[in-house]
């Protein structure tokens, strides 16, 4: 026998590689990988939909409010291709890291304070708690609770009912806070009122409602060494009953704050909207997210006490003219919102 046939037997041999090319990999393997691939595209779209002003029904709000699940599936996608290693799973990866990272940078990306605010801040504090009662329900002594263990100076709550209100204050709520905005509406989901330590003056009750408005009262609070603009938001969410009412409401938000001439502005309440949503992130232009400024990232507050955790961060403290020092939530019992906090240096 010559010392060729060994080795011309050898490469003749079929090859079963396993490699990512997909040459010889086995059916199952390669139908595994495209599925993989596909979720992996599917999760890349559905992530660069952050950057889509577009609403499709109320369809793309909707899958844009989602966009945490998203980065978050785009590890399990990460982990099934390492586990399949085709060729399909790995190119779709490229889309995949591309969209999701950018998703996740611009989610935690808020401005900062400019210069000239930290550097003209003084020592004086406001302290701002706001929530969302969800149509009056939330527990008065979990309130209360919260109330105390934030020691607020100006809390906003929102859905907020005549007859919650007044609990409130038979549990000590009027001695702790007793000036507050007018034009309360007890209906449930409409009526929004802002309370104040300081005493206020109601510049604009927001009591002229259209059949999607939502009560958004503004206030001017005269706290030492200032005179504070506040303002309770309550946008209509984007149901798809009334989706085309919330980017037109989001955008009167951006444009009455940028109108604001006032030294120190403070907007809070529920925004239905994350900075996942570009007409949240085009309205809130030039105001500073208090709780991301001092976390270097968000944190969700809706929804909370259900089966599904929560998920979007939809409730805010957006301020001009302050250096937001501290910040947190608070869980309240009786309402599907978080409460949100800030300590305000002025």
């Amino acid at each position: 026998m010559s010392e060729s046939g060994p080795a011309d037997f050898t490469a003749s041999a079929p090859r079963h590689g396993v490699g990512p090319s997909g040459r010889g990999v086995p059916p199952l393997r390669r139908t595994a990988g495209r599925f993989v691939a596909a979720a992996s595209l599917g999760v890349a779209l559905l992530a660069s939909l952050m950057w889509v002003d577009v609403l499709a029904g109320n369809v793309v709000p909707v899958l844009q409010a989602l966009t945490p699940v998203w980065i978050i599936a785009a590890f399990g996608c990460l982990a099934l291709t390492l586990v399949v290693r085709t060729r399909a799973s790995f190119v779709a990866l490229v889309p995949l890291v591309v969209s999701t990272l950018a998703a996740a940078v611009a989610l935690s990306s808020h401005p900062d304070v400019p210069r000239e605010v930290a550097t003209r801040a003084g020592d004086h504090h406001l302290r701002v708690l706001s929530l969302n009662s969800e149509l009056g329900e939330a527990e008065t002594a979990s309130v209360m609770e919260a109330v105390r263990e934030t020691n607020p100076d100006v809390v906003v709550f929102v859905e907020m009912t005549t007859a919650r209100l007044r609990s409130l204050d038979e549990a000590g709520l009027a001695q702790r806070l007793p000036h507050r905005s007018r034009g309360m509406i007890d209906d449930g989901s409409r009526g929004t009122v802002i309370l104040s330590r300081f005493p206020t003056e109601t510049l604009d009750a927001d009591t002229e409602l259209g059949p999607w408005d939502l009560q958004s009262p503004v206030v001017r609070v005269r706290a030492p060494g200032a005179q504070i603009v506040v303002k309770g938001v309550h946008t209509y969410p984007p149901l798809r009953d009334g989706v085309a009412q919330w980017r037109p409401q989001l955008r009167a938000e951006g444009e009455w704050q940028r109108e604001r001439t006032a030294e120190h502005v403070v907007m809070a309440g529920d925004f239905n909207a994350s900075r996942a949503h570009p007409a949240f992130r085009q309205s809130s232009r030039g105001m500073v997210d208090a709780y991301p400024h001092v976390h270097g990232a968000w944190r969700p507050t809706w929804p909370m006490g259900g089966s599904i955790p929560a998920f979007s961060q939809i409730d805010h403290i957006l301020t001009r003219g302050f250096v937001p020092e501290q910040a947190g939530i608070v869980t309240v019992e009786g309402t599907d919102h978080a409460g949100v906090w800030s300590d305000l240096r002025y």
